[in-house]
């Protein structure tokens, strides 16, 4: 069975030991960003988190200085491009891949599907580590109540990812291939149609991961899905560790968000802000791109006062950096007698 990403980042921070290094000085930390080409979407979301107040788009030009300095001076290793918008209606979708890939760097790709055609499909196979199609329903009926989109939406969708398995096998990509869905008590009937047409769509796997504050417990469909249709081709999946913490009186043990060092976010107006929960909000934001360099934003002391005014407390629960921070909390934990081993 091919090694489906687990995105669970709990265990591979310590594999940067060199990144926990220059943490200490807080200095070319960042391993992986989170970059929106764009705030235009063609879907309607009703919990949409995307910013579509301000209907802009990043330049060819910014990101290929932002790729640039990422790979060469910051010496990273990723780039997920997720939204903000939506992806692949961005005018400079297909050359933004192959520049990516070709500086080096590993590319994660999540997105609605509903503009997928060959062109781009092809650009995916050959440049991205994994790619994530959004459908979030099993049906039209939930479909349109978590993408805010119409019958005919869903089933082009369906489409585009069975368009996308075919060329990917006679491509003979390696593309880590799947879809995603978002639990919740409306979700959650769903559920096993969400598995059935994303295997007969023929994925590599698909993934449940709970809404935003959603604490709806699927543990019973999520092992029901995984009897009934995993096997060596396709792999039932999900966020175990988030849905695992559910039951936890305390939740979030930690204050600081430690790892706003390690993963950021650069959104479609070239700002750059600490995390992709909160984009466009003052409190977290870092700098901007069109005035200053990302180094000279990591060793700003604009980036200390935002880490300093940080209160996780006011952070929904399983963040994008939860994963990041419950590993590194010793780290930031004072200790009785830490001279004596």
């Amino acid at each position: 069975m091919k090694k489906i990403n687990e995105f669970n980042a709990f265990e591979k921070v310590f594999k940067y030991s060199d990144k926990l290094n220059y943490f200490f000085n807080r200095h070319k930390t960042l391993i992986s960003l989170e970059l929106d080409l764009t705030n235009l979407c063609n879907n309607n979301c009703p919990n949409c988190t995307g910013i579509k107040e301000n209907p802009v788009s990043l330049s060819f030009e910014q990101i290929k200085k932002l790729v640039d300095e990422f790979a060469d001076v910051i010496e990273a290793k990723s780039i997920i491009i997720s939204g903000g918008g939506e992806p692949l209606i961005h005018p400079d979708f297909v050359k933004t891949l192959y520049y990516i890939k070709n500086k080096g760097l590993k590319i994660g790709l999540n997105s609605n599907g509903l503009s997928l055609n060959e062109e781009k499909a092809k650009a995916i196979i050959e440049c991205c580590s994994y790619f994530r199609i959004s459908l979030d329903a099993g049906t039209p009926e939930v479909y349109k109540k978590t993408h805010g989109m119409n019958e005919s939406a869903f089933f082009k969708v369906l489409e585009n990812i069975k368009m996308f398995s075919i060329l990917k096998k006679e491509l003979n990509g390696n593309v880590a291939f799947g879809t995603g869905f978002l639990t919740s008590e409306m979700t959650k009937p769903d559920i096993n149609n969400f598995f059935r047409v994303s295997k007969e769509s023929r994925v590599d796997f698909a993934q449940l991961r709970p809404f935003t504050g959603d604490y709806t417990k699927v543990n019973e469909e999520f092992k029901k899905a995984k009897e009934i249709y995993e096997d060596e081709k396709f792999k039932v999946t999900a966020s175990v560790h988030k849905y695992a913490c559910f039951d936890d009186e305390n939740k979030r043990s930690y204050r600081r968000c430690l790892g706003m060092f390690f993963n950021t976010v650069v959104t479609a107006d070239f700002k750059v802000f600490a995390c992709l929960h909160h984009r466009q909000k003052d409190k977290y934001f870092i700098g901007d791109l069109n005035k200053n360099t990302l180094k000279e934003l990591w060793t700003s002391s604009r980036i200390i006062d935002v880490f300093n005014s940080i209160d996780c407390v006011e952070c929904p629960y399983f963040c994008r950096n939860d994963d990041i921070n419950r590993s590194l909390e010793f780290i930031d934990k004072e200790i009785n007698h830490k001279e004596f081993l």
